[in-house]
């Protein structure tokens, strides 16, 4: 059963046919059609099933999931982690399993047709953030603009005089600038970037040239 609802969820932007018939056999051995005895066991299989079940509209099933998953799998706003939301599955680990989170968090980001639509849009290449001191500091916006790269930095505790720093690897080589809170600083090099800043909350943009 797992098998198959995993496997159908990779071949479904691909081979669509071909993955919904391998989904539904899996789904009626797994009894996904009729309420779902709980505690659900930790299984990526019902994240993967979810995000298929909305991709195509199979609203009994969706239904059936959310219901399950809601009752077994612990559902959590870690506030004082910046506001992550995790699902703890019942493991009590100290850390939310990763695996197992992505396919619960990719689930409710679905939408009819949207696992399908984002495998076939093409990846434009771009320079990456990396090396963030987590969960020390955490962002809240790492996104590229017409060339500027928007951050948002979300410290767990505010410490303005404790620095921290990262990279962002992949940008042109050259002259940035920063706009941004007065600390934070910026030096380039062939491999991209380094990033330095205080432990703070704070809006910062970095700007070729």
């Amino acid at each position: 059963m797992s098998f198959n609802l995993t496997t159908a969820f990779y071949a479904a932007p691909q081979v669509p046919e071909d993955a919904r018939r391998l989904f539904e056999a899996g789904a009626r051995s797994a009894g996904l059609h009729q309420p779902l005895r709980t505690p659900l066991r930790a299984s990526r299989a019902y994240g993967s099933s979810l995000l298929l079940a909305r991709e195509w509209g199979l609203s009994d099933i969706e239904a059936n999931l959310v219901e399950a998953i809601e009752a077994s799998y612990q559902p959590t706003w870690g506030r004082e982690r910046h506001g992550e939301f995790t699902w703890g599955l019942g493991l009590n680990e100290e850390h939310p399993r990763g695996q197992f989170n992505a396919f619960l968090a990719a689930a409710e980001a679905g939408g009819t047709g949207r696992w399908t639509r984002l495998s076939a849009a093409p990846l434009e290449p771009c320079a990456q953030v990396v090396g963030v001191d987590f969960p020390q500091l955490a962002l809240r916006r790492a996104e590229w603009v017409d060339g500027v790269l928007h951050l948002r930095l979300a410290a767990l505790v505010d410490r303005p005089q404790q620095r921290t720093s990262f990279r962002v690897v992949g940008a042109e080589p050259g002259p940035w600038r920063i706009v941004g809170p007065e600390g934070v600083s910026i030096k380039s090099d062939a491999a991209g970037l380094t990033v330095e800043a205080p432990l703070i909350e704070a809006d910062v943009e970095l700007h070729p040239g």
